[in-house]
């Protein structure tokens, strides 16, 4: 059968086509009264024309639909353009923002210790697997950042510098290993050393030890830096005190410290370009500790 069409396909579209012929010449008088013949090739073509009708409003119904979809493909891209645009804006506004309240908050912390000659500096890239405890900025050397300058962040004290190249510098924060400090409490006067814990500061905290026994310290009390640091300018926020514990040896006590400064998320700090001496060493320590109790 598919070969007899194959064959006669030309006899087949030539039929169809004076069909079709035949159709119109029928339809071209409708007021005319149609003999037997046009009724006749009017019953064999009709069904056709409806055929025909039929397919045509289909390719148009498909090629409507088509259209429709391109164009419904085009604003959806035209769409989402703009919405990444918006996030976009979106992310850079929230940057700014951010950025902002860094500066303020930089801003209030350099009025709150105005006699204090500060640079500021952006925080760069931190030491991996360490949390958030030794960060890089970007300033060094050739800024006039020294080793042993203190850095400051929104709230108070974040840490000291421990490295200082020419272009960039390494400090360590409060609740790091390698830091410590000779504090006070603002309250009550009773003085000790902060010194970071390896196990605290995955926590976040910090330790003041050398408490001595008697100290009236107690939670909610603030700890600044003294007048007994070798390095730190006295009057400097660094934490606030969580708990307070007695010690084995029965004559001192040690407090849990959660420092003031947001080590979270540190962006822009202000280093203090001042060096008074060297760290201190433990003689130092115990001897300012004696002081205190005489």
């Amino acid at each position: 059968m598919v070969g007899f069409f194959e064959r006669h396909k030309r006899l087949f579209l030539l039929s169809g086509i004076l069909m079709c012929i035949l159709a119109i010449i029928i339809t071209i008088s409708p007021t005319m009264a149609p003999t037997i013949a046009q009724r006749g090739l009017a019953s064999i073509v009709a069904p056709m024309q409806r055929g025909l009708s039929a397919s045509i409003g289909w390719a148009q119904g498909h090629f409507s639909a088509l259209a429709n979809n391109q164009r419904l493909v085009q604003e959806n891209n035209e769409l989402q353009e703009q919405l990444n645009n918006l996030l976009i804006e979106n992310q850079r506004l929230r940057l700014a923002g951010d950025e902002n309240a860094e500066l303020n908050a930089l801003l209030d912390i350099n009025q709150r210790y105005a006699d204090l000659a500060t640079r500021g500096a952006r925080v760069i890239a931190r030491t991996p697997n360490d949390w958030y405890h030794r960060f890089f900025v970007d300033r060094g050397t050739r800024d006039g950042i020294e080793v042993n300058m203190p850095v400051l962040g929104d709230g108070g004290l974040l840490g000291v510098v421990r490295q200082a190249l020419p272009r960039s510098s390494q400090f360590v924060s409060v609740i790091d290993s390698d830091f410590s400090a000779a504090v006070m409490s603002v309250r009550t006067g009773d003085i000790g050393e902060i010194r970071g814990d390896i196990i605290l500061m995955q926590q976040g905290l910090t330790r003041m030890d050398r408490i001595e026994a008697g100290a009236q310290i107690m939670p909610g009390d603030m700890i600044q830096t003294s007048i007994h640091s070798s390095i730190f300018p006295p009057g400097i926020l660094v934490g606030t005190v969580v708990s307070v514990h007695p010690n084995p040896d029965g004559h001192t006590r040690h407090a849990i410290i959660s420092p003031v400064a947001n080590l979270d998320n540190i962006g822009i700090v202000s280093i203090v370009t001042e060096v008074l001496s060297e760290t201190p060493t433990t003689r130092d320590v115990h001897q300012f500790i004696l002081e205190g109790i005489e």
